[in-house]
């Protein structure tokens, strides 16, 4: 598990029980069934009116990704690059195809290489690739982010069913209570909700999604510039752009 998350969700969680505690009142005065049900269901199901029932079901199962430890080293994939231009330099393309790399997406750009497409098919095969999976990870993006902007709208709804249960009960000041309590909660839930929760996970998910669109755009340079025939040194330099000027060799 990636150490920051796992590090900063626990710092949500205490700063919120801490937050609860130094308020001297109970912990279990916070919990509010009604207001969980109007703030939780009810996000849930206008974010799944909004998506199709496949795109929802993904974006959901990709959350594990932002606590995902696994990180792509552009240097580490740079090197690697550098030593397969090298090897098709002195042995010909046949050494792109008993290359053996656990990269799925350079695989397949060596694959596309040895079966002999011409300059253009393979840059334009490989940047179709990187779009469309750039494509994918931007609807999990959307989802996580239709999770941060309906549930403040929901918290409010909350309040809103709260309030007019007060209004209803003047007459009765035992009721004004714990319909005050659901018109609070509501907003307190949502704003935790999309705040601390679905708005940081979707930060977290947009950083991966760069990361793996500058890695595949690497590769397709790279293995680009080898079907061109290029100079190793001049694959590397050009490469390198993808990298900081103080970590560049």
């Amino acid at each position: 598990m990636d150490k920051n998350s796992f590090l900063g969700f626990s710092l949500v969680i205490i700063a919120i029980v801490f937050g609860i505690m130094f308020t001297d009142i109970s912990f279990i005065a916070y919990l509010n069934v009604p207001s969980m049900f109007v703030v939780f269901v009810g996000t849930l199901g206008a974010v799944m009116m909004s998506y199709r029932y496949d795109v929802f079901i993904n974006s959901i199962k990709n959350i594990k990704h932002a606590f995902s430890q696994k990180e792509v080293k552009l240097s580490s994939k740079i090197d690697e690059c550098s030593e397969l231009a090298q090897s098709v330099r002195n042995e010909g393309v046949l050494a792109a195809e008993s290359y053996i790399t656990a990269d799925p997406f350079l695989q397949k750009s060596l694959d596309m290489l040895v079966d002999g497409l011409d300059d253009n098919k393979l840059e334009e095969s490989l940047a179709k690739e990187i779009f469309l999976t750039r494509e994918r990870n931007n609807s999990s993006i959307k989802v996580l982010n239709s999770f941060s902007e309906l549930a403040p709208a929901l918290g409010m709804i909350g309040t809103l069913i709260g309030l007019v249960a007060m209004l209803m009960n003047m007459d009765d000041p035992k009721s004004i209570g714990s319909a005050m309590a659901v018109a609070l909660l509501t907003t307190l839930y949502g704003a935790l909700m999309a705040n601390c929760f679905s708005s940081p996970l979707a930060k977290k998910l947009s950083e991966r999604s760069l990361e793996i669109y500058q890695h595949q755009s690497l590769v397709k340079d790279a293995v680009v510039c080898i079907s061109k025939g290029e100079n190793p040194r001049y694959t590397v330099e050009y490469i390198q752009t993808y990298l900081d000027h103080k970590y560049r060799k």
